[in-house]
């Protein structure tokens, strides 16, 4: 972690026009490295402080340009910070209209596109842990509309598959 400056890494975060996007998504994919391979936590969260990197990660959802491949990297990003502490709930539910954004983008989901599936189902993962805690904010933007819509719409043998990766995850 000492190789990864987090003010630089929070600047291309918040970058996400043309090439830009290329160093956004490379600053999405060290962020996960980051949160996923670390062994301490608490320093962890110094680095990249939930506070400042949340807001971002929400920020990116919410600007309607962002292609699925950023937003599903962003949505898992979003997911890791919310396996490690439940308390960053709030920091996503504090972003006006980013829980809104996650279930927009399970209802213009292309079921025949891998990534943009991959994304939908890193949506459900996000909602699904926010939901442990802040429900309301859920329901209140949609979610349960969005995510049963989406069930429905991806099928037997893919709700199988969803349903199972989310009992393998937990």
């Amino acid at each position: 972690m000492a190789d990864v400056d987090p003010d630089t890494l929070l600047e291309w975060l918040q970058m996400g026009q043309g090439d830009e996007r290329d160093m956004q998504l490379i600053a999405l994919e060290q962020l996960c490295m980051l949160l996923l391979m670390s062994d301490n936590v608490d320093r962890c969260f110094e680095t990249c402080p939930p506070r400042t990197f949340l807001p971002a990660l929400c920020k990116i959802f919410l600007d309607e340009s962002a292609p699925d491949n950023v937003l599903e990297v962003t949505a898992r990003a979003i997911t890791y910070y919310l396996d490690v502490s439940a308390e960053c709930t709030r920091r996503i539910v504090g972003v006006d209209g980013a829980i809104k954004a996650l279930c927009n983008r399970l209802v213009v989901v292309e079921l025949n596109n891998r990534t943009s599936r991959d994304l939908a189902e890193q949506c459900v993962k996000v909602l699904e842990l926010i939901c442990t805690r802040e429900s309301g904010a859920v329901f209140e933007a949609g979610g349960l509309n969005c995510v049963l819509s989406f069930i429905r719409d991806i099928g037997p043998g893919r709700r199988r598959a969803l349903c199972a990766g989310h009992h393998a995850a937990g």
